[in-house]
């Protein structure tokens, strides 16, 4: 199983270029209703910052020239998987 960060790191590089195809796999079924909710507004960023907040939660600061946009998120391992089970922006 992959390291929870370098996971992290990979699907924030993905959510920035737009790799929606590598974003599918990253959730659970849990979270797939508030991951529709944020696809809503799309997310578009140059780059990102990953904050490690303990107990498996990150958010994740994607940024762009004229805004930044913070999404939180907790990682679980689903069968060997690190997936996202629970996710909400905390900024607009």
């Amino acid at each position: 199983m992959a390291d929870l960060r370098e996971t992290q790191e990979r699907h924030a590089r993905d959510v920035v270029s737009g790799n929606i195809a590598g974003l599918m796999g990253d959730f659970t079924p849990a979270a797939m209703a508030k991951v529709m909710a944020l696809a809503a507004n799309p997310i578009t960023a140059t780059r990102f910052e990953i904050k490690d907040l303990g107990n498996n939660e990150v958010e994740i600061s994607y940024i762009s020239d004229t805004a930044t946009r913070v999404v939180w998120s907790k990682w679980v391992d689903s069968g060997g998987k690190w997936q996202i089970d629970d996710v909400k922006e905390v900024t607009a």
